[in-house]
């Protein structure tokens, strides 16, 4: 039995969701029924303080640093916070290892909920120029769903070329005056006040201050090493692989999300524009050889027919134009992604299971919520503090969404299919069972009767 996600509930959105998403939420959704939202779209303005830095030595008591902030990687987080900060006035120093960046199996679908973060990051048109607007997904269960209509943000999701993003949003973020340097190894992080950074240039070894440090060097993050974070980690038996294709008989509007829980495998693709789609699948990590290089492709286009409810899909002059890998779906995380004078953001803060595709979305998520917080307050040790409470909050509720969904979707266990054989009949009922935030964000409620209502245990112990 396939099973995919459809319209799923909302309930209510929390009291510090932005005023617009809330608005939009409230006049569209009931409980877990939905009414006519024919004028959902909105538009979302950014009321944000946009006040500028205070430069470090006009308080008597800051010492003066070489930079404001230094991001430790240039990738959708560094680059991203490195141009709002610089347009605030900051002075701001990316480090970058990689002089050009090239294709990578990696994230490049932005849910509707981190599209609505791209808009009040004021990156929402760059990245739209990296690729398309995705305004449906089929899921094989009758009709597409129709995001906009069916997300309280009232927006499509994106998806987009992750190289040329990367190199667009440095631009960018130069453009805004942050000082950019690309082809450095960073070699150490010395937290502090002020917290330091030792990088190798061409020109030699450089060591520089700054009043924040923020690591956004991804998941295997050395800085977070550097800087003593103690790291948590929740492993997972599965395995999650990807490929850039050409040719797939597929509408160009619509990405494609589906599970398979019979087989314990998750088929997606997501179109970026000039014929390229990203095609990914999930699989147990012990049950299928790893699918690893362009010769596995046979393999890659047999098991995603097997997983997905539109075959069709892979008909067609299919061509592999990028690399095939596979990534493990092990998830780690810091609890508080804050400690003196550095903070991480992205990957280096929270690594959630690819197979949901939370990884960017969360990433912005980041951003908006440190910068929010540093443009509010002269304080930054308080600001960074704030901003890695916040970060556990809406980490959690995005994880603990996630893992409801794999033990129902993909886990192998006596428990997990005792609870499918609850759960499943009730969802092909009615599919808004499925909690919803992997779409429409960390605002959703996460609580027990959001559980009790996906699992089906209020009508089993009735």
């Amino acid at each position: 039995m396939r099973f995919v996600f459809e319209v799923m509930p909302t309930g209510e959105i929390g009291a510090d969701y932005p005023l617009e998403h809330r608005l939009a939420a409230s006049l569209a959704f009931t409980g877990f029924s939905l009414e006519p939202v024919a004028e959902r779209m909105v538009t979302l303005t950014d009321t944000r303080r946009r006040s500028k830095i205070r430069p470090a030595a006009e308080a008597m008591s800051m010492p003066v640093n070489d930079y404001d902030l230094i991001a430790v990687g240039g990738g959708l987080g560094g680059a991203a916070l490195a141009k709002t900060m610089a347009e605030a006035g900051a002075r701001v120093l990316v480090l970058e290892q990689e002089a050009k960046f090239k294709d990578r199996v990696r994230g490049e679908f932005l849910a509707p909920w981190g599209v609505a973060e791209a808009r009040l990051l004021f990156i929402e048109d760059l990245l739209q120029s990296c690729g398309c607007y995705v305004p449906k997904v089929e899921m094989g269960m009758g009709a597409p769903r129709d995001l906009t209509a069916t997300t309280p943000q009232g927006l499509p999701a994106l998806g987009f070329s992750h190289p040329q993003m990367q190199e667009a949003l440095l631009e960018a973020a130069s453009k805004a005056g942050a000082e950019i340097r690309r082809g450095t190894t960073v070699t150490d992080i010395q937290p502090g006040k002020p917290p330091r950074v030792q990088f190798h240039a061409s020109s030699g070894s450089e060591k520089v201050s700054a009043r924040l440090v923020v690591a956004a060097d991804g998941r295997s993050s050395a800085a977070r090493k550097w800087a003593g974070f103690e790291l948590k980690r929740q492993s997972h038996p599965f395995l999650f692989a990807g490929v850039l294709l050409s040719g797939l008989a597929m509408p160009q509007d619509l990405g494609h999300y589906c599970f398979n829980p019979g087989i314990a495998m998750v088929n997606a693709v997501v179109y970026q524009g000039k014929d390229r789609f990203r095609a990914y699948l999930g699989y147990p990590s012990d049950g299928i050889e790893r699918l690893q290089g362009e010769q596995t492709l046979p393999r890659f286009l047999d098991e995603s027919r097997r997983t997905t409810a539109s075959p069709s899909f892979y008909e067609g002059d299919l061509r592999c134009i990028g690399p095939l890998a596979s990534f493990s779906c092990d998830e780690d995380w810091v609890e508080h992604p804050y400690s003196d004078g550095v903070a991480l953001i992205g990957d280096a803060a929270a690594t959630s299971d690819p197979i949901f595709g939370q990884g960017m979305s969360l990433t912005l998520r980041d951003v908006r919520a440190l910068s929010d917080k540093l443009l509010s307050s002269n304080n930054w040790e308080s600001a960074s503090n704030d901003y890695a409470t916040s970060h556990r909050r809406y980490f959690s509720v995005i994880h603990t969404s996630c893992e409801w969904l794999r033990h129902v979707f993909q886990e192998q266990s006596p428990e997990a299919d005792r609870t499918r054989a609850v759960a499943m009949p009730l969802i092909a009922e009615d599919p808004t069972r499925i909690p919803d935030h992997i779409m429409s964000g960390p605002e959703l409620p996460i609580d027990d009767g959001v559980r009790a209502r996906f699992f089906g245990e209020q009508t089993k112990a009735a």
